[in-house]
């Protein structure tokens, strides 16, 4: 590796620091750096997070370099060779990419360069959504809890007479997530463009909620009071698990995917026996004729938006768009029939800039996007 700048030795040092191969004298040397100011402590403090470790590394496993089509490998003459390279050296060399991209982002914040390659008015959501209160108030949520807190706080405070049984809704706008801890400590990962009714309190012999969208559920274990998801015409009975739920106004299926534990699904009209899941399996629900039927999945690729990667298989370039078009917010639109039926597979890192989707569609899938204003028009390279 050659070191260019401290930034570059830096990140070697902090990546050594973490695999536990770091010298005496190295060690010295970064202590130096971290004793030069505030922020560079915060920064070693932040990169060197067991927790957050532990998350980059599960996006990294989910990132899986065998993934993309034979076609797309032919297309870019890539070698056997280039996928041997050993999983411990790819993983500290990612690291090491990252911290560094890290170190240099800090600098670009405190001295902009100016790119007009750079596309603007589409980039990567973020952690945002709208509460809206059995009151009729509206809170605009964010990253900040303490001031989720203090907001939600006040508002609920202006009609003290709302029952806490009365539903209130969480919406996430398009290029929008947000996670929340119900009343009875329900964890609840809700995606772009998606919609959650509940209760501030669960009272009476279930625990019932509505959603619109797809959103991830760990679920608290009661089995005197089973949970239940509504999604459209299909409810998804729970006593305490992990599953996921797709299930968008705009799509024809509902999809559940069930991570850890056992569910039952049915029509919400009782018509038809219950539909009983294991782990691993997921139940796709027709919502025209309300019928079900259960295939094998991976759920790493079914919840890896919740992680940080959106993992596509077997997808069609028309799928993966609509997906991305929720995220990044923008209309689409593809010149070709043929294009949107392209199969890609493959791992995006779910907050890239809208530059980097467009380069790895465009060396990877043979496809270009490019952006007229607030839309994107995809063709084949």
């Amino acid at each position: 590796m050659k070191l260019n700048d401290e930034h570059d030795l830096i990140s070697l040092l902090i990546c050594k620091r973490i695999v536990g191969t770091i010298t005496n004298d190295e060690q010295q040397m970064l202590d130096k750096w971290r004793r030069q100011n505030r922020h560079n402590e915060q920064v070693y403090q932040r990169l060197t997070d067991v927790n957050r470790l532990q998350v980059e590394y599960h996006r990294y496993r989910l990132t899986d370099t065998e993934r993309p089509l034979a076609e797309m490998k032919k297309r870019l003459g890539i070698g056997r060779r280039l996928w041997t390279i050993r999983a411990v050296a790819a993983a500290v060399a990612i690291l090491i990419v990252g911290v560094s991209a890290f170190l240099l982002q800090h600098r670009q914040t405190e001295y902009p360069l100016k790119d007009s390659s750079v596309a603007t008015g589409i980039s990567a959501g973020s952690t945002k959504a709208l509460m809206a209160l059995a009151n009729g108030k509206i809170v605009e949520l964010t990253a900040d809890t303490m001031r989720n807190s203090t907001l939600l706080s006040d508002a609920k405070s202006v009609n003290s007479q709302v029952p806490h049984v009365a539903e209130q809704v969480l919406i996430t706008p398009r290029g929008g997530e947000f996670r929340i801890t119900l009343e009875d400590g329900t964890e609840v990962w809700l995606n772009a463009a998606s919609r959650l009714s509940y209760p501030e309190t669960f009272s009476g012999q279930q625990r019932r909620v509505s959603l619109e969208g797809e959103a991830y559920f760990k679920v608290a274990k009661n089995e005197a009071k089973p949970f239940i998801v509504t999604s459209g015409n299909q409810e998804v009975h729970v006593y305490g698990t992990e599953f996921n739920v797709c299930a968008y106004s705009d799509e024809k299926d509902i999809r559940t995917t069930l991570v850890e534990g056992s569910i039952s699904l049915r029509p919400v009209n009782g018509n038809q026996s219950e539909l009983m899941l294991t782990p691993g399996k997921q139940a796709i629900f027709d919502k025209t004729d309300e019928t079900a039927r259960v295939v094998s999945v991976d759920t790493e690729v079914i919840t890896s938006w919740r992680t940080g990667v959106f993992v596509f298989e077997g997808q069609t370039m028309e799928q993966i768009i609509h997906t991305l078009s929720r995220w990044y917010d923008f209309d689409y639109e593809f010149r070709d029939a043929a294009t949107a039926q392209t199969i890609f597979m493959g791992s995006i890192p779910k907050y890239s800039s809208f530059n980097e989707v467009c380069d790895i569609f465009h060396k990877l899938g043979g496809v270009s996007l490019r952006q007229e204003g607030h839309k994107v028009i995809i063709t084949a390279k």
